[in-house]
C-alpha cells in the first residue's frame, strides 16, 4: 500500500493538472466584490450598479440573488432578452464558453460561483461515479433555497476578509458543487456517508493537519487521504471531530500560535507565519474572536 504521504502528493499532482483554470475569477471586474478562488473554485460576493454586460466564461459560473432586483433583463447566445425579478434566492447557471447578456436598471447584489469544467467533472466521478457534466442554463427567476443557504455562508467568509478561511471557502463551494451535481445535472442522489473517519484516518488526517499548518490545504488534499469522496469526507469529518475542517484547523493553528507566544521570542508577525495565519493582523483577529485576546495580550501574560 502507497505511504500516504505519497499518495498525497500523487493525487494533488494530477488534480492540480487538470482541475482548476487560473485566473478563472478574472472575468468578473475587480470591483465588483470581495472573493477567493480556491482549489475547487471561486467565489465573489458582488455589489454591481446599475450597469449591462456580455458575459462569457471559461468555467461555469453560478450566480445567487442575495437582494431583490426588478426588471433584469437577460439571454443566452442568440436567444431574446427576457425580463424578469430578481429574488432573493434566485439562481442562474452560465455554462462555460456560452455567452450570456445581462442588463439590470438598479443595484445588483448576487454570490457567483465558478468551477472550471474539469473541476466540476472532477466532482461528478467521485461523487456520482458520472464523468460526463451536461450543464445547461435554467429557467430565468428560477429560486433555489439550499444554494441562497450556501451563498449566504460563503458570503460571511468573504466578509472576513484577511481573515477569511480558504479551506472553509474551498469545503462550500465543494457542497455548492455537488448539490449543484445533485439538483442540475441528471438524476443520482449518490450514496450517502454513514459514519465517522475510522481511528487510522483520523489519526492521519489530524498529522497530517498538524505538520503543515503554515501551508494551503484543501479538501481535495485532506479528502484524497482518507481515500473519500470530497463530500462523503465533509461529513465524515464533521461527525468524527464535531466540527468542519476548516475550524478544526483555524483552532489548531490558534493553540500553536499560543504555544509559540508563551515559549519563545519570536516576533509575533512571525508566529503568524509558522502557525498558518497570513499576517499579524489576521491572527490577531482570529485571537481576539475565539480566546477574547490580542496576541500581545496573551504574550504579556506569561
Amino acid at each position: 500500500m502507497d505511504h500516504p504521504a505519497k499518495l498525497l502528493n500523487q493525487l494533488k499532482t494530477e488534480a492540480d493538472s487538470r482541475a482548476g483554470i487560473p485566473g478563472l475569477l478574472n472575468i468578473i471586474p475587480k470591483e465588483a466584490g470581495l472573493r477567493v478562488e480556491t482549489f475547487r473554485g471561486g467565489a465573489v460576493h458582488c455589489i454591481r450598479p446599475p450597469d449591462s454586460e456580455t458575459f462569457m466564461p471559461d468555467g461555469h459560473f453560478i450566480a445567487v440573488g442575495l437582494a431583490p432586483c426588478p426588471g433584469v433583463s437577460a439571454g443566452y447566445g442568440s436567444d431574446r432578452l427576457t425580463t424578469f425579478d430578481v429574488a432573493v434566492g434566485g439562481i442562474d447557471i452560465s455554462p462555460a464558453h456560452v455567452d450570456s447578456r445581462w442588463l439590470w436598471p438598479s443595484t445588483l447584489e448576487y454570490m457567483h460561483i465558478g468551477f472550471g469544467p474539469r473541476s466540476l467533472e472532477e466532482l461528478a466521478e467521485q461523487e456520482f461515479d458520472r464523468s460526463r457534466v451536461d450543464l445547461q442554463p435554467i429557467p430565468f427567476g428560477t429560486v433555489d433555497q439550499k444554494a441562497l443557504s450556501l451563498a449566504h455562508m460563503l458570503k460571511a467568509e468573504l466578509s472576513e476578509r484577511e481573515a477569511a478561511s480558504e479551506l472553509c471557502v474551498d469545503s462550500l463551494i465543494t457542497l455548492f458543487g455537488i448539490h449543484l451535481l445533485r439538483t442540475y445535472v441528471g438524476s443520482g442522489k449518490g450514496p450517502k456517508a454513514r459514519g465517522g473517519l475510522p481511528a487510522h484516518k483520523a489519526r492521519r488526517v489530524r498529522d497530517y493537519l498538524q505538520e503543515n499548518l503554515s501551508r494551503k490545504v484543501s479538501v481535495a488534499d485532506l479528502a484524497a487521504l482518507c481515500g473519500l469522496s470530497p463530500g462523503h469526507f465533509i461529513q465524515a469529518f464533521s461527525k468524527t471531530f464535531g466540527q468542519s475542517p476548516h475550524r478544526y484547523l483555524l483552532h489548531l493553528r490558534l493553540s500553536a500560535a499560543e504555544m509559540m507566544l508563551f515559549g519563545s521570542d519570536l516576533p509575533i508577525t512571525e508566529v503568524a507565519y509558522r502557525s498558518g495565519f497570513s499576517s499579524q493582523s489576521h491572527l490577531t483577529t482570529a485571537m481576539r474572536k475565539y480566546k477574547n485576546l490580542t496576541p500581545a495580550q496573551l504574550r504579556g501574560a506569561k
